[in-house]
């Protein structure tokens, strides 16, 4: 999970050098969005990633998937962007061992209400936009759901939208000590260890709505 390989002309579109980002990480490149949407891009490429694996188990190849979040750029300003990876490795157990990936500039487009992640479909020529990942999986896997209170959702549902332990403390009106005991139950509700790995599954099982 390292950067190989970057365009020469990478300095152009981030406030980074070509050799900064040599052999850097998923954090280094994570913290590359805004602060509001890292925990919505980590959620959407677990889900991604989780989702292909599943077609490609199936024999369905043709389909990609594409993520958008504010990146930023070289004057430090974030801009929105379109995260594409159109060619990917596979190995024999359908885990992705390297990808190429793309990042589109959207920055020129008035759009409202931008998704969260569009899946292509090749096979069909068809393009679809998400923005709420359950959507889209809702109606393709069946999953238990565990039992979640009504304050979980909440503060679910401010995760998702971007909001830190003190914030949704100061949200609901409850102690910073009470929100993340709620966290840790519902991590273990859900079995996930991170804020984004829940975050994917409270979308990929349709737990929230935002």
């Amino acid at each position: 999970m390292r950067t190989e390989i970057i365009s020469d002309n990478i300095e152009k579109f981030t406030p980074y050098s070509k050799k900064e980002w040599l052999n850097s990480d998923t954090d280094f490149f994570i913290n590359l969005f805004h602060p509001e949407d890292k925990i919505h891009i980590m959620g959407a490429l677990i889900f991604g990633a989780t989702m292909r694996q599943n077609f490609l188990k199936s024999g369905k190849t043709g389909v990609r998937f594409n993520y958008y979040g504010r990146m930023i750029d070289r004057e430090g300003e974030y801009r929105w962007i379109l995260l594409h990876a159109p060619q990917q490795r596979v190995n024999q157990n359908f885990e992705v061992e390297s990808s190429l990936v793309m990042v589109y500039d959207l920055s020129h487009f008035q759009i409202q209400n931008r998704p969260l992640l569009s899946v292509i479909d090749f096979t069909n020529d068809e393009v679809q936009y998400f923005k709420h990942v359950d959507q889209y999986i809702h109606e393709k896997v069946e999953v238990d759901k565990p039992a979640i209170t009504k304050r979980e959702k909440e503060i679910l549902k401010l995760m998702a939208q971007g909001l830190n332990t003190p914030e949704i403390a100061e949200k609901l009106f409850i102690s910073y000590h009470t929100v993340e005991n709620h966290k840790s139950n519902l991590r273990k509700k859900t079995n996930t260890k991170t804020s984004s790995e829940l975050i994917a599954y409270t979308m990929s099982c349709s737990l929230l709505i935002i």
